[in-house]
């Protein structure tokens, strides 16, 4: 008999689809014996979502996992080997790999319906990340802070969908407007806005550009009430009111719709639009969806690893939020795969379970049907009358060892 094609481990199959396995760089791997620049990726994407903590941590790892040395072609490296490779990967290459990788999910996305009015939404935001204070003196901000700053592009589709569209890094210096001018520019959805960008220069520009946005204003800023839209008898309705702008470059004026509401915690918020097709209630719909972009963020820093940097100079730190976004992009690429409907959080466990199982098994495991259907714990009503008073507790003398 011959021999047969060994099928791909999860491993493979989910570093094949960047083309890193086995890549060279003829310019920053000429005379390397030891780590390619393909290897150094696949290492850092791995780490990514192991989660591993240091490159001790991944030195170890390889060191102990024959499968992972098989899939690579490399035998242990040091970590200072990996500390080196690291300042010398590109960081335009990262970035274009990181862009071809966002492009490819949006393509996988662009059949999923989006929400039946408000359309397609893009929430933009920015988030710091600390470095130390020595080594992240390039990154000064103050006298108490060295960082630097993601200013990111968030798609939301509807409830269930949403992943990221593109990014720009700068120190933490660079405010929020100024680091998101270049993510603002398509008027095919809606963009949504804190109060990090409030820009009444930019507002008109975006009216007379037909780019449409919802943006949040402080509480005082005073805006010019020309007439209320349908006045409301509800006193939980939001404001609704036509109000005139001045443009602060060109003296010029202009008009947008103001909508105030509360949520149910009682906090106001005003927000800014030049929706005028939507209601109140669904420009208050609009802005709600801007909390999934900090979801999103959280997800990074709980899952991933991308608060505490393996290098801290400029290029390295670049060159890891870059393989953090390639490496959640793979995760929600690896969701479009399945036909199940499962969380981003399932499959990186599963990715985590089965590294090194075939893609097969892989699959199988979201075809796999429970054992035995549960209803979950019952609540079963206590006997005798309810509690009036609450039950006064002891203090228990236990010698427990």
């Amino acid at each position: 008999m011959g021999n047969s094609i060994p099928e791909k481990t999860v491993c493979e199959h989910i570093l094949s689809s960047i083309h890193s396995i086995g890549f060279r760089n003829p310019f920053h791997d000429h005379g390397a014996k030891k780590l390619l620049i393909g290897q150094a990726l696949d290492l850092l994407i791995k780490a990514q979502l192991r989660q591993h903590e240091s490159l001790s941590d991944i030195e170890e790892n390889l060191r102990m996992r024959p499968e992972l040395r098989r899939a690579l072609n490399l035998e242990t490296v040091h970590g200072s080997t990996i500390y080196r490779k690291m300042e010398a990967l590109s960081v335009s290459t990262l970035q274009e790999l990181a862009m071809q990788c966002l492009q490819k999910l949006d393509h996988q996305y662009s059949g999923t319906p989006s929400f039946p009015n408000l359309g397609k939404l893009h929430v933009v935001d920015g988030r710091e990340i600390s470095l130390p204070d020595k080594a992240g003196e390039w990154a000064y901000c103050n006298k108490d802070k060295n960082a630097v700053k993601i200013h990111l592009r968030y798609v939301v589709l509807n409830e269930e969908t949403g992943y990221p569209d593109d990014l720009v890094l700068s120190t933490a210096v660079v405010s929020d407007k100024e680091g998101a001018a270049g993510l603002i520019v398509d008027q095919d959805t809606t963009y949504v806005l804190d109060r990090g960008y409030i820009h009444y220069h930019r507002y008109h520009q975006w009216e007379q550009q037909n780019i449409a946005f919802v943006a949040r204003i402080k509480k005082n800023m005073k805006c010019p009430v020309v007439r209320y839209n349908q006045p409301s008898d509800n006193p939980n309705a939001p404001l609704d009111a036509e109000v005139e702008i001045t443009d602060p470059e060109t003296g010029e004026p202009f008009r947008l719709r103001l909508v105030a509401f509360q949520d149910e915690q009682h906090r106001e918020y005003r927000v800014l639009t030049n929706r005028w097709d939507l209601t109140a209630w669904e420009v208050t719909e609009v802005y709600r969806h801007r909390w999934k972009i900090e979801l999103f963020f959280k997800w990074l820093k709980q899952h991933l690893h991308l608060v505490r940097s393996y290098n801290h100079k400029q290029e390295a730190v670049c060159l890891q939020i870059y393989t953090t976004i390639i490496a959640y992009s793979l995760i929600e690429w690896m969701k479009t795969q399945v036909e199940k409907k499962v969380t981003t959080w399932d499959i990186l466990k599963k990715i985590r379970h089965y590294w090194f199982l075939t893609w097969h098994q892989w699959m199988e495991e979201f075809q796999r049907k429970p054992i035995r259907s549960s209803k979950g714990r019952r609540k079963k009503g206590k006997p005798g009358r309810p509690r009036k008073h609450p039950k006064k507790q002891h203090p228990q003398k236990k010698i427990l060892t």
